[in-house]
């Protein structure tokens, strides 16, 4: 449901989206990829560690800690 203003025609939402963004967004993109990175080194390491284990959390946390060091590890100059 769309509620427009008096003014300019436009949705109450409408300045707010316009206005949004920019480093807000930016840090957000950026961490979501960082995010999508680590799982994607992790995900070999909770198929070989813990998938055929108890499945115990503390060591999901640990894969993912580790993940997390690798995927710094890359950034590093050489």
């Amino acid at each position: 449901m769309m509620f427009m203003t008096k003014d300019n025609e436009h949705s109450e939402f409408f300045v707010e989206e316009k206005t949004s963004g920019g480093a807000v967004f930016e840090r957000g993109v950026r961490q979501s990829k960082e995010h999508k990175a680590i799982r994607r080194i992790a995900q070999p390491l909770t198929d070989k560690h813990w998938a055929n284990t108890g499945q115990e959390v503390t060591k999901l946390h640990r894969i993912y800690r580790i993940a997390e060091y690798l995927y710094k590890r890359t950034k590093r100059p050489k």
